[in-house]
């Protein structure tokens, strides 16, 4: 393998943890005393900033939980495909649709549910999974 294959694969890597690492804020979310975090990006989501939510209902906990827990196991797949020893051409076209299917979706959600700032920073997310994924693709 390139030296160049690897430090995007290494990119590659570094963007799955940071997407497990983002994956704890609605997890943390399921307690009052580490919900701030996930508040503040809610608050931020539906400028202009003013302390809306004020907190969670447990409705809004249950689901923070659910959520965080899917997105750290999705970025831990893709962290763990994207190991030099396990990753093909057919991983990398899986991880390019499951980072497509996860980007339309949570972005066409955003936008129905009036939060289309969260469609905007996961502009951010796809680049940082998308990006990489594009520099490994083989022809």
């Amino acid at each position: 393998m390139t030296e160049q294959r690897l430090y995007w694969l290494k990119m590659l890597r570094y963007g799955c943890l940071f997407i497990l690492v983002t994956g704890f804020l609605p997890l943390f979310a399921v307690l009052p005393t580490t919900e701030g975090p996930w508040r503040l990006f809610f608050d931020v989501l539906t400028w202009p900033v003013d302390n809306f939510p004020s907190t969670f209902t447990d409705s809004e906990r249950q689901l923070s939980a659910v959520l965080g827990g899917v997105l750290c196991g999705w970025a831990w797949l893709l962290y763990k495909l994207a190991d030099p020893a396990v990753f093909t051409e057919k991983i990398r076209k899986l991880m390019v649709q499951s980072g497509w299917v996860w980007f339309i979706l949570d972005s066409g959600g955003s936008i129905l549910a009036g939060l289309p700032l969260n469609a905007l920073s996961n502009v951010s997310f796809a680049v940082i999974l998308l990006g990489p994924l594009w520099k490994l693709r083989t022809n």
